[in-house]
Parts: C-alpha cells; sequence; structure tokens
C-alpha cells in the first residue's frame, strides 16, 4: 500500500463551553474516550501525562473492529489555552507521526478551538477529526 502524506488539516470550531472545560475534554481520559467514540471499546486504554515532555498513550477501535495505538510526547502545555503533541499512529493501515496543535480562545459564546495536524499521515484523519469535533461539541452542551 502507497503512502502519501497531505500537507495538513486545519479546522476551527465554536464550542459552547468556556476554555476551562474545553480544556478537560482535551486533558481527560473519560471525556476523550466520549467524543474519541471509544464508549464501546472494551480495550479502551488512554494514559495521559499533560506536561511538557509527559506521554500519553491510546489504544483505540476503529469502526471495522481492529485495535491501533497511539502515542506521543507533549511539546507545549499551557492550561486552558494551547496544546502541543506528537501524534503517532501504530498497528493502523497507515502508520506515522504527526504534530497535533490545538489553541483555544475565549469567544462571545463559548471558546474557540483552532486544531491543526500537520502532516496528515491517514486520508480518513480528516473525516474522522471532523465526526470526533461533532462528538466534542455534544458533549460539551451537556456538561
Amino acid at each position: 500500500m502507497e503512502k502519501t502524506a497531505l500537507e495538513r488539516l486545519v479546522l476551527t470550531r465554536t464550542l459552547a463551553a468556556a476554555p476551562e472545560t474545553v480544556w478537560r475534554a482535551w486533558t481527560d481520559a473519560d471525556a476523550l474516550r466520549v467524543w474519541f467514540a471509544q464508549t464501546e471499546s472494551p480495550r479502551w486504554l488512554a494514559e495521559l501525562d499533560v506536561r511538557v515532555g509527559g506521554r500519553y498513550r491510546l489504544v483505540l477501535r476503529e469502526p471495522g473492529g481492529a485495535y491501533y495505538t497511539v502515542r506521543g510526547v507533549y511539546r507545549e502545555v499551557v492550561p486552558n489555552r494551547r496544546l502541543a503533541f506528537t501524534w503517532s499512529q501504530h498497528g493502523s493501515p497507515y502508520d506515522g507521526e504527526s504534530l497535533i496543535t490545538v489553541e483555544l480562545r475565549p469567544a462571545a459564546s463559548g471558546t474557540e478551538l483552532s486544531f491543526a495536524l500537520d502532516p496528515v499521515v491517514d486520508p480518513r484523519a480528516p473525516d474522522a477529526w471532523r465526526a470526533d469535533f461533532k462528538r466534542l461539541a455534544r458533549l460539551l452542551q451537556t456538561d
């Protein structure tokens, strides 16, 4: 299978929650499980050491039932404002490493979230992240 990387994915969303609440959704394993669509996954795993140089590991299930691991290192951690970390997929059809940068800014209706994935290694990633952010918005409306 030929692997090609897209240049970069950038998404911006306005979420109806304070930056502190959006931050917790990125840094809390239980929240990630919900908006990463892993609530039915019996092998879900999230180990998060959210600090500069800290590592994380996720075990995710694809819609078809196959499992893969994502791991990385936190490069920037500015609570409630900015999070940057490597995203390294293992065991999926599209293994590779990217950098994810998340910026949170207060907005009149909650928080403006800016997201960048650079490069896009998995061609399914744009649709997957868009679906994740729809679930994130629903999660934040219920908090």
